[in-house]
């Protein structure tokens, strides 16, 4: 690469205005692109021209960090533009001072050129050689005195001027290196104002945790679901206090499930329009299905928990002396797990008609009950693995993955829990024992 400013020997001033213009004009460019989208959210925030499903979800998202972002990032570009303009300018008066300088070396190298050969024409001055000889009258030796002075004389003279013009040299080469510090220091002033405008206003990219909690956030509801189902199967392939732990820890997920699902507005306005305006599409169906297994996995839950407030109620009308609040507490949680205990064991009464006449029933209504749970556990678990992983997302597998929920909650209690919702029903009426 040309070295441009071939005097001085270096570059104090690197840097192309034009790249440094083109960069700050696309950056104004997209601040107001970016002031354009904001006006345009706004607008959509309060316009009533676009109503449905698609229009309540946007403007859910819309209400969240989008508009915030929109205009932080406006103004922080407009702020980097603002810097690079400054750093334009500042580049600008460096390197004019960068060609006068190298000119000036180039003045200087000439004189110094020019000293450098007076200097060896001086030293080559046969007079200098009189200094050794000897001369037989005074006259001869005057006269060589005389010249040998002159040409002393000359090259010293030259040789100062020598000196001269190599600290002229040295000054330029010394302001040079000035005009390089200022410059470096300008630039890191620009680069930290730049810096600022970003890590101040523009929104950050997420680490990885964060971009988990993201996902997490956004797919909160099949998270749930697929939590439930997983618990549903494991509650009846375990036994004993394990099998009771799981039963009671999917009746919790498929509460927090239904809570996410109502809470989306596009459910909400999906299941409204399908009620009120016969709208009853893909969508629809999808989230009542998807409600209806979310309730039925609540059952065995709510049940447990009925029936372990309702019995310590009934101890506590029947204990002679004062209880604490702890005494409650613990008598609760006690009759709570006894009723989950009871609803696990307990038989589910559509799988008995089903298996009427089998050779061994036992073990026909265990192999049903696990093939309904380990459906709805599949079903679920593809809700979440399609959110990981696009590709799974497939309108034919969505479509029969709702059946097979909508089967179930027809038939077995919905969603991988139906082995154990008419299980709950059949304690919670059989109170007396």
């Amino acid at each position: 690469m040309t070295q441009p400013y071939p005097h001085l020997g270096f570059d104090p001033a690197p840097g192309n205005i034009a790249a440094v213009s083109a960069l700050q004009a696309k950056l104004t460019s997209l601040a107001e692109t970016l002031a354009k989208a904001y006006r345009l959210v706004q607008q959509l925030q309060s316009g009533s021209s676009w109503e449905g499903d698609a229009a309540v979800a946007f403007r859910e998202e819309l209400d969240g960090a989008l508009p915030d972002n929109l205009k932080k990032a406006h103004t922080s570009l407009l702020k980097a533009a603002d810097a690079l303009a400054g750093w334009s300018r500042a580049l600008h008066g460096y390197l004019g001072d960068a060609k006068k300088l190298d000119a000036e070396a180039k003045a200087a190298h000439d004189k110094l050129d020019l000293a450098k050969e007076q200097e060896k024409k001086a030293s080559n001055n046969p007079d200098l050689k009189l200094a050794h000889q000897t001369f037989t009258d005074a006259a001869s030796l005057q006269n060589a005195q005389a010249r040998l002075d002159k040409a002393t004389t000359a090259l010293n003279d030259a040789r100062g001027s020598v000196i001269d013009a190599q600290g002229l040299l040295s000054s330029i080469k010394r302001r040079a290196h000035d005009l390089e510090s200022e410059h470096s220091s300008t630039a890191r002033g620009k680069a930290s104002s730049i810096r600022d405008a970003t890590d101040k206003l523009a929104p950050k990219e997420p680490g990885w945790f964060g971009k988990a909690m993201d996902w997490l956030d956004d797919n909160l509801t099949d998270v749930l679901g697929t939590v439930a189902a997983i618990a549903g199967l494991l509650a009846l392939v375990l036994s004993g206090p394990i099998g009771v732990a799981f039963l009671l820890v999917a009746a919790t997920a498929s509460a927090a499930t239904l809570a996410s699902r109502l809470s989306d507005p596009a459910v909400r306005a999906s299941l409204k329009d399908g009620f009120t305006k016969g709208e009853f599409d893909a969508g629809f169906w999808s989230n009542a299905v998807g409600v209806a297994g979310d309730t039925l996995g609540m059952v065995p839950g709510v049940g447990a928990v009925a029936r372990g407030i309702n019995g310590a109620v009934r101890s506590a009308g029947a204990a002679t002396g004062t209880l604490t609040l702890t005494d409650h507490l613990a008598s609760a949680g006690s009759k709570t797990w006894l009723a989950a205990n009871r609803i696990a064991g307990a038989e589910n009464p559509l799988t008995t008609w089903v298996v009427r006449g089998a050779a061994n029933p036992e073990r026909a209504g265990r192999m049903i009950d696990l093939g309904v749970t380990g459906a709805g556990t599949a079903t679920g678990t593809y809700g979440t693995a399609k959110d990981l992983i696009d590709t799974l997302d497939d309108d034919t597998a969505n479509n029969v993955g709702t059946s097979m929920d909508g089967v179930r909650a027809g038939s077995f209690d919905g969603a991988g829990h139906g082995a154990t919702a008419l299980k709950t029903l059949q304690v919670l009426l059989d109170a007396g024992h």
